[in-house]
């Protein structure tokens, strides 16, 4: 997997998380500043302040493990709690898996892919990485 994919897949799966959370967690806090309309609106510091806070209290665990020396590493490795997903499988657990989509959402045809393509996804490349190995002096 490269750099990049990795990056991507991160990206959907924050987009897909704040998609889901943010807008609750914004209509309850505008409810709770709420005033009379008498009194002065409250600001939106306050507000982004009391998002900040719900969202802080979803994320704190009690059962953080200990991975590494580094408290940061530690912290991040916590915060995932799924881990990156294995090959098959795909971020969201969309229901539907009879739809195959390319990075943007769009839907891809697999019937029209040039032969190029096709061949490369389908070839059986274990001679290549027996003569990666062979070159590397392994097996």
């Amino acid at each position: 997997m490269k750099k990049s994919e990795l990056v991507e897949i991160i990206r959907v799966a924050v987009r897909k998380e704040l998609q889901a959370t943010l807008p609750s967690i914004l209509k309850e806090s505008i409810k709770k500043y709420t005033l009379p309309p008498t009194k002065s609106k409250p600001k939106p510091k306050d507000i982004v302040q009391v998002a900040r806070e719900k969202i802080n209290s979803s994320r704190a665990t009690t059962d953080d493990k200990h991975y590494s020396n580094n408290p940061a590493i530690n912290k991040i490795l916590n915060e995932t709690v799924g881990g990156v997903p294995q090959e098959g499988s795909r971020v969201g657990g969309e229901a539907d898996h009879t739809t195959i989509t390319d990075f943007n959402g769009e839907g891809v045809n697999l019937e029209e892919l040039p032969a190029h393509v096709s061949t490369a996804l389908t070839r059986n490349y274990s001679d290549v990485i027996k003569l990666v190995d062979k070159k590397k002096g392994g097996v």
